[in-house]
């Protein structure tokens, strides 16, 4: 059973932004919250993922992503192992940038509550024939438990346009303490120079949050598990929560090539007070793809996504409420008159 304290906000398309955004809202939940995230990536045909889970924890989704390299690849028949058990999910294409670069989802939710609770667990993943074209995973968990914060976590994915995305984010004032954090998955990337072939050309992004440059080196292959930064294992994804492979904060401001870890504290942008951030995402390599982000905001907060989103109208029952509270100050006052 959910946690009763965990609201769902918005689940697939709710205040998605307009047709042409290319990364939109996938998940909304507020609540009790959080998330654990991981990437892996090989030359062959399988890697590995961890997660953590907070002791307490309870699943409320889990989502499998692929990234792939090729217009006539497709991750189906992939599977998801933990120890005995497998599954072979189903993916939904996300869409294709640049013309080749392709990412996937798969709902894994009920597999995953079916194998683990809190604590540690390495899972395997399989891709089969399809290997040589697909860069690799990544796994996104969500889970309540009544030891967190009241917080949200949000999901966008699909593709990030190389001429450049936009996503805005709405919160309550920042509190003093709060959190801001942000992990993103990326594919077909590297901030170069290769080690390997020094003539290989940098495949890397640039993120600004509220006009700041976060970074100018989103992307490498961190997840790589045989650390060979060739085609097949490009992919980068900010780890949360998992375990020995739990990925630290990059270092700010602009991070240096190699030193970007995809997880961010938006922190060292916002600030108390603050009720809005406006996060832009730009390719000039025109040969990456953030195909997911993952935000992790204190209290509540919603998300739209394209250059000309605004802050979402107050839901009705808010309305309600402050009409009752307006009515009851105006009794009172009529009643001490």
């Amino acid at each position: 059973m959910l946690n009763r304290n965990l609201v769902a906000l918005a689940v697939a398309s709710a205040f998605a932004g307009s047709a042409n955004a290319s990364l939109t809202l996938f998940q909304t939940v507020t609540g009790n919250v959080g998330f654990s995230s991981d990437g892996c990536g090989s030359t062959g045909p399988t890697c590995t993922l961890q997660t953590a889970l907070p002791a307490g924890s309870t699943v409320t989704a889990a989502y499998l992503y692929s990234s792939t390299f090729s217009p006539s690849t497709n991750p189906n028949g992939t599977t998801l192992n933990l120890g005995l058990n497998t599954v072979t999910p189903t993916f939904t294409p996300l869409g294709v940038a640049d013309g080749f670069l392709q990412a996937w989802r798969s709902n894994v939710t009920s597999f995953v509550q079916a194998n683990i609770g809190s604590g540690t667990a390495t899972w395997t993943v399989n891709e089969g024939n399809q290997s040589p074209a697909i860069d690799g995973e990544a796994l996104v968990i969500l889970f309540s438990n009544p030891a967190q914060p009241t917080q949200t976590v949000s999901i966008l994915d699909g593709f990030s346009a190389s001429g450049g995305d936009t996503s805005s984010i709405f919160f309550n004032p920042l509190p003093a303490g709060f959190v801001a954090q942000m992990i993103i998955g990326d594919g077909f990337s590297f901030d170069g120079p290769d080690p390997h072939n020094p003539t290989n050309s940098a495949q890397q992004s640039t993120i600004t949050v509220n006009g700041t440059t976060l970074t100018n080196n989103a992307g490498h292959c961190d997840d790589s598990q045989d650390q060979t930064c060739n085609n097949g294992s490009l992919i980068t994804v900010g780890g949360v929560n998992a375990g020995s492979k739990n990925d630290p904060f990059t270092p700010f401001p602009n991070p240096t090539i190699g030193q970007d870890h995809e997880n961010y504290n938006l922190g060292n942008i916002l600030h108390v007070g603050d009720t809005s951030a406006v996060l832009h995402t730009n390719n000039p390599s025109n040969n990456d793809l953030i195909f997911l982000e993952v935000f992790d905001i204190s209290g509540q907060a919603q998300v739209c996504t394209g250059p000309n989103c605004t802050a979402p109208a107050p839901e009705p029952g808010s309305l309600a409420l402050l009409g009752a509270a307006l009515a009851g100050l105006f009794g009172i006052r009529r009643k001490r008159s």
